[in-house]
């Protein structure tokens, strides 16, 4: 959390503005204000680096509904607040609905911290869930220039069920199927695995099988397949990796 908050201060009283900076300095002692009045000045700070809007709801010339509007617009990423002693419940609800973070009233602004506290966690835990989701968008591209790059035939399964989730375009290239044609499919469709003793097994880490794939425009190939069960985002997932046999004949 931060120690120290930049804050845009709608508030035409100088009195209230000076409550309210004397309650936020006394949690966060190394607060900047910018306080305004006017719609003009509103939108200016409006550009400057903020953590936080505290905004009166009932002001002469520019509401507080007004603001709220602009700053959705201009800096929606930026907990908005009301502090007011003259919005009322409906009122209230109705400002939530349209993006304000929280409310609080003037003669009840002991609720001010807390409901700042609660409005800067918010922030941050979106801030933490974007990161989390950019990191997994990077991971899943690198995992599939990966994917794509092997030159032998993928298939990813799941363990579970044997359905193939996702394949690469040298699997299509083996099969004669687009990829559309394979994801869904269970595994043994294509992969006819057999022990050296032609008996069928489920596969092993690592370990090389005979294994044969069924194709719809060359009937059946020889390959050497390999398999490896791995976890995933706490999924059992088989990786098959299979390579067609020099001089193979279709059968």
């Amino acid at each position: 959390m931060k120690t120290s908050l930049r804050i845009l201060n709608l508030e035409d009283s100088p009195l209230d503005a000076e409550l309210t900076e004397a309650m936020v300095t006394a949690r966060w002692p190394n607060c900047h204000f910018i306080r305004v009045d006017t719609k003009e000045d509103f939108l200016a700070a409006l550009d400057d680096d903020l953590d936080l809007i505290l905004s009166d709801y009932t002001m002469p010339g520019f509401s507080g509904r007004d603001a709220l509007t602009l700053a959705h617009e201009k800096r929606p990423e930026v907990p908005f607040l009301f502090v007011s002693g003259t919005i009322g419940e409906d009122t209230a609800v109705e400002a939530l609905k349209n993006g304000a973070t929280d409310y609080v009233l003037k003669h009840r602004l002991m609720r001010l911290i807390p409901a700042i506290d609660r409005a800067l966690r918010e922030v941050e835990e979106h801030a933490e869930r974007e990161r989390a989701e950019e990191a997994m968008r990077q991971s899943e591209h690198k995992y599939r220039e990966l994917f794509e790059c092997l030159s032998d035939a993928a298939f990813l399964a799941d363990a579970q069920t044997g359905k193939i989730i996702d394949t690469n375009q040298s699997a299509e290239t083996l099969l004669g199927r687009t990829r559309a044609q394979i994801l869904g499919c269970k595994y043994h469709k294509f992969l006819d695995v057999e022990k050296t003793d032609g008996t069928t097994t489920e596969p092993p880490k690592n370990q090389p099988l005979k294994c044969k794939t069924v194709q719809t425009d060359k009937g059946s190939l020889n390959v050497d397949a390999r398999a490896t069960r791995l976890s995933l985002y706490g999924r059992q997932l088989i990786l098959w990796l299979c390579h067609e046999i020099p001089g193979n004949k279709a059968g």
